[in-house]
């Protein structure tokens, strides 16, 4: 039973009549610190800015390598590569030595390598610049030592994409005739290290051709071709010893490089050259010290605007993995949420060459540019790790996100009145960057099927992200009052997207609107009619429509909305075996073809259903009585329990899924593969949610305090809720809760911990 705090108006006046602001919670014990070297890249350790990151470990051998990507760095066929790698040895050799440590300092974004043998030792720093498109690499020594740096490049010849590898080109890998595995160009410069991937061909319009498309090239631009992406390696007292290798002159005690990281679309590769060469002098010209200082200056400020610690002197283990887990994937997220694309959930840009825990042990040999599901974007999958940062406050990150698909409406409101001859816009669940079907989901041949059927059966009327991104948006707007960016941007999407549903789809004969063909997500298939995640979706985006009308200005826009929700069938229900009423996933919903809950997106993302709200027994009897009881990976039980205040459920759910990485990777938040790819970002993000909706959960209007929270674990944190306002403070048995920083106009509910 839910239990309201009596003395809440007392407590609350108490706290801001005392405001006090405790020190941000230190994080040194979240440092991951490898104390023995690396056997191959699943000992990697990840580093990154939001669009440039590594994979960095020191092999048993002694040689540091750095396997670099990049956000946006996508080939001629849509496979999003590498940058490449570079490793780096030390002559006299001591980083074999078995006093040694690999060292990420969280806070910071840095990590550290050193080591001593003979009285002889070595401190290395590296990270990739908050503020510049670089890596830094700075090392001191107390004897000299010779630093040679070699670029380890593997795409050196063309070749096609065949066999299980074909999966790293997923979207068009799979027509009979494969693709190609395009090579790198390696360029010449004085004392440096410079090489690209030169796109000289594209898929774009062969995608837009075989998806019948065909003249939106003259509206669209191919955003593949010229595309060259690379990397210049230099550093002073260097020199070329060959086009693969430089080295320092003479045995240094000091020594340092950086690796300028450029993606530029241009045809012709000296102007790319001549581009890196221009930020690479700029990035040398910077002081060192001030570029350091203001690197972490970055990582501080991101740290301090949200954390949840978690303690517990009866589970001190679990939750000790709990609070690392939370904040290193809040780590992995800041490493990849500022670049040209979204975080991709099958792995981010950390992923690494697969050994025999990833593949068929006749499958090894596979490189570091392999992914199973590719280098596409799957909405369901692509949401959730954006769905923790409302809380985190990480707004920043979540740009790109949004800017994808708003980028893709002019594609997609093409493709609407081509297939259906109507206004509006709608998104498949798979999509290309640039907003297209993929290929080999659309199908190749095309002669049995109409316009905007996919062959894919598991996404053919799966059009339910344009929904969820609105509520999405909403979301953002309510956090945040950015009314600037709700207006320009948010609004003109919602507006493409209702204008789909209100013109698609029939009226029964009640006169309600009859969502057919359908399918409930990728579980129940055509023939089922009014799938729930639409209708929970359309009903809580029409209402938001209707809330902020003031906001919108088009009363017009406003009235197609009104009768739009007034023609919404109701929310479905259904009796279980038991005589209780319970939620439905749809109607004539045939054979269960999938994993997923679709009943309970009304709880998830949808919020219709929950703490605080009407009728959560039907939600929770729905919870109860659902079809998979797993929880890892994309799968939303864990969120679902917590805001449902099922406090039981979402602990031991946290629990497990922050205990459960990869074994084959050393990184203690490489999670996965689960059902996609190592590291799994849907696994660690999904955890992160329902770790802050135990805590706390905020829609305009009311803020809950400890909904799910065990009264057995202790907490401190900083949270962000609507309203762009704050609040932090700590949860202990003996005190309960306490609240550091408040805004008294912040309408809460203090609930019992359980």
């Amino acid at each position: 039973m839910i239990k309201w705090f009596h003395k809440l108006i007392i407590i609350t006046l108490f706290v801001i009549g005392t405001f006090q602001v405790n020190a941000q919670p230190s994080l040194t014990p979240y440092n991951v610190v490898y104390e023995t070297q690396s056997k191959n890249q699943l000992g990697s350790m990840p580093m990154g800015n939001g669009d440039i990151g590594s994979n960095v470990w020191v092999d048993t051998l002694g040689t540091i390598h750095f396997l670099i990507s990049k956000t946006d760095a996508y080939s001629e066929i849509g496979r999003l590569l590498k940058i490449g790698q570079v490793d780096v040895t030390i002559t006299p050799n001591i980083l074999d030595a078995r006093q040694f440590s690999q060292t990420l300092t969280v806070q910071d974004g840095v990590i550290n390598i050193k080591a001593n043998k003979d009285g002889k030792n070595i401190n290395i720093h590296c990270y990739v610049d908050a503020n510049n498109p670089v890596i830094q690499f700075e090392g001191s020594s107390n004897f000299p030592v010779k630093v040679q740096v070699t670029n380890a490049l593997w795409r050196k010849e063309s070749t096609l994409l065949l066999g299980h590898d074909r999966h790293s080109g997923y979207g068009v890998a799979f027509r009979d005739t494969p693709f190609m595995k395009e090579k790198d160009t390696v360029l010449m410069q004085p004392n440096a290290l410079i090489w690209a991937h030169q796109n000289k061909s594209s898929v774009w319009q062969l995608t837009l051709d075989n998806q019948n498309i065909t003249d939106f090239n003259k509206i669209g631009k191919d955003p593949l071709l010229h595309q060259s992406f690379g990397a210049l390696v230099s550093g002073n007292f260097f020199i070329t010893k060959n086009e693969f290798v430089i080295e320092t002159k003479l045995p240094i005690n000091k020594f340092d490089f950086q690796i300028t990281i450029l993606k530029e679309q241009t045809p012709d590769i000296r102007k790319w050259t001549q581009a890196i060469l221009v930020i690479n002098k700029r990035i040398q010209s910077l002081n060192k010290n001030e570029q350091y200082q203001k690197h972490m200056e970055w990582w501080h400020r991101y740290w301090n605007q949200h954390y949840i610690i978690v303690h517990s002197k009866q589970d001190s283990n679990n939750t000790y993995k709990i609070s690392q887990g939370y904040l290193l994937q809040r780590y992995l997220n800041a490493c990849a949420g500022r670049g040209g694309m979204p975080i991709k959930f099958n792995g981010s840009i950390f992923t690494v060459a697969p050994d025999e825990t990833l593949v068929d042990k006749k499958e090894v040999g596979l490189d570091a540019d392999f992914r199973l599901w590719g280098a596409n974007f799957w909405f369901q999958n692509t949401r959730i790790p954006y769905s923790a940062m409302y809380y985190s406050g990480d707004f920043e990150l979540m740009k790109p996100f949004f800017d994808m698909y708003i980028n893709a409406i002019p594609l997609a409101k093409y493709r609407t009145h081509k297939y259906f001859k109507h206004e509006g816009a709608y998104f498949p669940e798979t999509i290309t960057p640039w907003g297209s079907y993929l290929n080999d989901n659309y199908g190749w041949n095309r002669s049995k099927y109409e316009d905007g059927v996919s062959e894919n059966k598991y996404i053919r009327y799966y059009w339910q992200s344009g929904i969820e991104l609105c509520k999405m948006m909403f979301d953002y707007y309510e956090f945040t009052n950015d009314k600037v960016l709700f207006e320009n941007k948010f609004v003109p999407f919602v507006k493409e997207i209702i204008t789909f549903y209100s013109q698609h789809y029939k009226k029964d004969a009640a006169g309600k609107l009859s969502i057919q063909p359908a399918q409930s997500l990728e579980t129940y298939f055509e023939g089922m009619v009014n799938p729930a995640p639409e209708i929970d979706g359309l009903n809580a985006v029409l209402l938001k429509i209707e809330e902020y009308k003031t906001v919108i200005k088009d009363p017009k826009f406003q009235q197609n909305c009104n009768q739009l929700l007034a023609m919404l069938p109701v929310l479905p229900k259904e009796k279980a075996d038991d005589g209780s009423w319970v939620l439905s996933s749809g109607l004539n919903l045939g054979k269960r073809m999938n994993i997923e809950d679709p009943q309970l997106y009304a709880v998830f993302p949808y919020r219709i259903y929950g703490v605080g709200k009407p009728n959560l027994e039907v939600a929770i009897n729905t919870f109860y009585k659902r079809s998979d009881f797993a929880f890892n990976g994309w799968q939303q039980d864990a969120v679902n329990a917590a805001l449902l205040g099922l406090t039981e459920e979402a602990k031991k759910m946290v629990r497990t899924n922050f205990s459960n990485k990869h074994n084959g990777s050393r990184f203690p938040a490489f999670w996965g593969p689960n059902y996609d790819w190592v590291p799994d970002q849907d696994h660690g993000n999904i955890t992160m949610r329902a770790l802050q909706a135990m805590l706390v959960q905020s829609e305009k209007g009311q803020t809950y305090m400890l909904p799910a929270w065990p009264k057995d674990w202790e907490v401190q944190f900083k949270v962000n809720v609507t309203g762009r306002k704050q609040i932090s403070g700590n949860y202990t048995q003996q005190k309960g809760l306490v609240l550091e920083k408040f805004n008294k106009n912040i309408p809460m509910k203090i609930m019992e911990a359980k």
